[in-house]
């Protein structure tokens, strides 16, 4: 899901080569059932299927953080996780008819409580990505 997407930014925009895909391209389905299966059976055999979740991921167009108000609506929508990129590219993939499997890494925990002293620190989000390196 892209909030991009609501206020009519697409990647698509423009004019359409149709050697690439249809004008309008259906986006249901976007991520494929099979390769989604053999994600999760390769997780589990590596043992790492506690730590693989599927839910609904919206792009934000960034690069600034979420709101507490976002997020509280974003909630009610159903959204599980948030970033600032991966749509995009899903959106042209499909067009083009490739089959798409994505995973995004969760770096950071939302933060809806306006009272809280707490706030998304990029260097931190950033070291977390780099743990996953070595």
């Amino acid at each position: 899901m892209t909030a991009k997407g609501f206020a009519g930014d697409s990647p698509l925009r423009g004019s359409n080569d149709e050697r690439f895909g249809p004008r309008f391209p259906a986006m249901n389905n976007c991520y494929d059932a099979n390769l989604r299966k053999i994600a999760k059976e390769t997780a589990k055999e590596m043992g790492l299927d506690p730590a693989i979740k599927e839910g609904v991921y919206i792009m934000l167009g960034g690069p600034c953080y979420e709101t507490p108000a976002e997020l509280r609506v974003l909630r009610v929508m159903g959204v599980d996780a948030v970033g600032m990129s991966t749509v995009p590219e899903v959106v042209v993939a499909r067009h083009c008819g490739i089959d798409v499997f994505a995973f995004s890494l969760i770096t950071n925990k939302c933060i809806i409580d306006y009272e809280t002293t707490d706030k998304a620190n990029h260097d931190e989000i950033f070291s977390v990505t780099l743990v996953g390196h070595m």
